[in-house]
């Protein structure tokens, strides 16, 4: 049972015709074909026996997806890890130095320490009956401006007290490399 109504402008290359279309319901949504989803009496778009348009229709790109590469990611989770460490005093700050570029070393470490004498200070100043926990992570957030680039910037806590410290990392041969650290 099939009706056949000319919409289009005599001349035209395309017709639009009803035609009916079997109920069927499938249990899942992944299991739908694109004559599934037609309805009764829905207008469908055919061309003629000599084929579609002359144009191909565009290509539409995917859109970029946003937010770091589990690599920058990575480097990311291991950087802070080492940073809280040392804020922590289970490291010596020296340790920052080999994930940071050569040239940045010196002032990632100083950063580092800072922090860390920062930290020791709160330790000390507590009364013998309260325990301070220790430097924690609250947030951890990043972005990629360009591919190996990424910055990062951390909300720490210890105590009644929040820090923050921002850090940016560049891949420098096949490696994550820190250029600049910053704890507040």
């Amino acid at each position: 049972m099939r009706s056949s109504v000319e919409l289009a402008p005599t001349g035209s290359r395309a017709t639009i015709r009803l035609r009916p279309v079997p109920r069927y319901e499938p249990p899942f949504d992944d299991e739908a074909t694109p004559q599934v989803w037609t309805s009764p009496r829905q207008l469908t778009l055919e061309w003629p026996a000599d084929g579609p348009p002359a144009s191909p229709p565009p290509v539409i790109e995917p859109p970029a997806v946003a937010g770091a590469s589990g690599d920058a990611k990575l480097a990311v989770r291991r950087f802070v890890r080492l940073c809280v460490e040392v804020l922590n005093g289970f490291r010596p700050a020296a340790h920052l130095r080999r994930l940071a570029l050569p040239s940045q070393a010196a002032d990632v470490v100083a950063q580092g320490l800072a922090g860390a004498r920062r930290a020791a200070e709160l330790r000390r100043g507590r009364q013998p009956a309260i325990r301070r926990p220790p430097v924690g992570v609250l947030k951890v957030v990043l972005c990629e401006p360009r591919s190996g680039a990424v910055e990062a910037a951390v909300t720490l806590i210890t105590g009644d007290r929040t820090w923050a410290m921002a850090f940016r990392l560049e891949l420098h041969q096949q490696s994550w490399s820190a250029t600049a650290l910053l704890i507040i």
